[in-house]
């Protein structure tokens, strides 16, 4: 008996990735004829088709989210660099001509002065 509700539930869910496949299928369709005649014929029924096989495979999103948690964190360095160098500027004034200026932990941003 279970192998048979195991069986139902497998068809459902082909059923409904098949449903899935066909709606982004739909979904591509419509979006390539947008595209200039040109690149319309360049995009096959297989291709688009095979596309939409890629999204519903998942593995496209997860390629994304990975790559927009770099996005993030890249971005994030480069602000805390930004505000580093522009803290570093701010504090030198004039380069010290010994080029000794900025290099003391008491240069560093966040540091308290001795003795407080």
């Amino acid at each position: 008996m279970e192998r048979y509700a195991g069986a139902l539930e497998e068809a459902a869910d082909g059923a409904r990735q098949q449903e899935r496949h066909y709606q982004l299928l739909s979904a591509l369709q419509s979006l390539v004829k947008e595209l200039p005649s040109s690149f319309q014929q360049r995009l096959s029924y297989t291709t688009l088709s095979d596309l939409a096989l890629a999204l519903l495979d998942g593995t496209v999103f997860e390629i994304v989210q990975g790559l927009l948690e770099i996005q993030h964190l890249t971005e994030k360095s480069l602000y805390n660099q930004r505000l580093r160098l522009q803290n570093e500027h701010r504090g030198c004034g004039a380069p010290d001509p010994r080029g000794t200026a900025g290099n003391g932990p008491q240069d560093r941003p966040g540091a308290r002065p001795e003795g407080g």
